[in-house]
């Protein structure tokens, strides 16, 4: 589980290094999906990593951290299966008309995060 964790990990390292080096092709890969991929990709993937991380946590350090996060992942797909798509689509439209500034700053966050994945599951 441990591998998994920090391919989630290395996965967000690379998104966020996309969106920091190139913020016109992260925006393309959220435009070239359809609405209902997105919603799917995101209430799934949402679902499945929540899971993920509260099945791993105990072999991971800071197991409590990764509950935690795991359960907000859980409530996050939850929220997004009840909000529905529409709204996600608004929302992902709003955020991706931003400035390249804050797309490259969210992308930070994503990179983080990833690092930190990689670093709890070493």
């Amino acid at each position: 589980m441990r591998i998994i964790v920090a391919g989630i990990g290395l996965f967000g390292v690379l998104i966020g290094l996309v969106g920091l080096l190139a913020p016109d092709r992260f925006r393309g890969l959220f435009k070239r999906m359809t609405s209902q991929t997105r919603f799917l990709a995101a209430v799934i993937v949402r679902l499945v990593i929540g899971v993920i991380f509260w099945i791993a946590a105990d072999e991971l350090r800071f197991p409590q951290v990764m509950r935690i996060i795991a359960a907000i992942s859980i409530f996050a797909a939850i929220g997004i299966l009840f909000t529905g798509r529409d709204r996600l689509d608004g929302l992902i439209g709003w955020w991706l008309s931003r400035s390249d500034g804050l797309l490259r700053l969210s992308a930070v966050f994503a990179f983080a995060f990833g690092g930190f994945l990689i670093y709890v599951a070493a």
